[in-house]
Parts: structure tokens; C-alpha cells; sequence
């Protein structure tokens, strides 16, 4: 395993958004499943998001949960990745993010995201 994928980075390669960069598509497209992982949080911001709407889990969510953890490793939230999400030195509050950096910087992967809070803190190498 190589990378780590943020949420956002989950739910755009499942359904081939363009809001994916080239490079991230490039990647999705060669390299194998196994080379990517998701922190057990975004499963549950996910959930979160089908349940209130936001996207669409057809045929029903907890199908489409279990198929994304066939196709991806599910890293689980660890004592050492919790610990850490809560030293990093980082103003973020969000704990989904801080959980996701932590567990990029736990298993020493490079975090594929677009989000420009992780990308201006810089504290985990990240590909976008």
C-alpha cells in the first residue's frame, strides 16, 4: 500500500469524477487496488453523507460500504491513530481530518486529497 485516500478522494474515483486531477486519475487507472487505502472514518463520513442526501449509495448504502471495502484496504482506527490525530500540530478541529493525516503519517502513506486545509498545513505528504 502507497496511498491513502481522503473521502472526497473515495467517493470521485468510484464515480470517475472530473473533479479528479489528472495525475490522481492517472493513478486510479494504473495502479492496483491494493496500492490504496481509506481510513475507517471516511466509511463513516460516507454513511454520513448518503444518509443526509448528499450523494446517492444505490442500490442501498451498506451494499455499496461493503463492495468500497473489497476494492480498498480499510485501515482501522488504531490507540496509536487516535492518539496522534490529537498531537498533531494542527489548529484543524475536524476530527474526521485529523484522523485521516494521522493515519497517513501511522502507516507512513502519501494522503491523495484536494483539500486545501491538509494541503496548507503541509504535516503529510500529499498527491493531488
Amino acid at each position: 500500500m502507497k496511498f491513502l485516500l481522503d473521502t472526497h478522494a473515495v467517493l470521485w474515483i468510484a464515480e470517475s469524477s472530473p473533479r479528479l486531477s489528472a495525475k490522481v486519475r492517472v493513478l486510479a487507472e494504473k495502479s492496483d487496488a491494493d496500492d490504496f487505502g481509506i481510513a475507517a472514518i471516511s466509511l463513516l463520513e460516507i454513511a454520513r453523507k448518503a444518509q443526509t442526501g448528499e450523494i446517492d449509495l444505490s442500490p442501498d448504502g451498506a451494499t455499496w460500504l461493503d463492495d468500497l471495502a473489497h476494492r480498498f484496504r480499510i485501515l482501522p482506527l488504531t490507540p496509536k491513530i487516535a492518539w496522534r490525530s490529537v498531537q498533531l500540530d494542527w489548529e484543524h478541529k475536524d476530527p474526521a481530518d485529523r484522523l485521516i493525516c494521522a493515519t497517513a503519517l501511522e502507516h507512513k502513506l502519501t494522503l491523495v486529497t484536494h483539500d486545501k486545509e491538509i494541503i496548507r498545513w503541509g504535516g503529510v505528504v500529499v498527491l493531488w
